[in-house]
């Protein structure tokens, strides 16, 4: 089961490559295939049933990506400590951007939601 979900999310992966290929867009592959497996997964191409077993095992197994960045991070502690504050504002700035920004598409994503449903109605 884990093998069908491997070969849908690696298929997602492969098509944003080529898609980046084809078209030269300025995105990363990576973010291209993952729009792609949403897009599957909301019209029904892809049931979550298939792609579930994945998720949870790659889950489980994610604080293991995250510790070479922070042992990374540890040789630049020097270059850190120098722009400390600008790196903290940049940071805060950037969260609340993002936070509003996903807000905003919530909003609109729910109010075309229910728009679209008062129509079939």
């Amino acid at each position: 089961m884990i093998l069908k979900a491997f070969l849908v999310v690696f298929g997602c992966l492969f098509l944003g490559e080529v898609l980046i290929y084809l078209t030269n867009l300025p995105l990363p592959p990576s973010v291209i295939g993952l729009l792609i497996l949403f897009g599957g997964l909301q019209s029904g191409l892809v049931k979550l049933t298939t792609v579930q077993p994945l998720a949870k095992v790659m889950l489980e197994y994610l604080v293991l990506l995250v510790i070479p960045a922070c042992v990374s991070i540890m040789q630049y502690l020097d270059i850190i400590k120098v722009d400390f504050w600008v790196l903290i504002g940049a940071t805060a700035i950037s969260t609340i951007l993002v936070l509003l920004s996903t807000a905003k598409s919530y909003q609109w994503a729910r109010n075309w939601q229910k728009n679209r449903h008062k129509g079939k109605s």
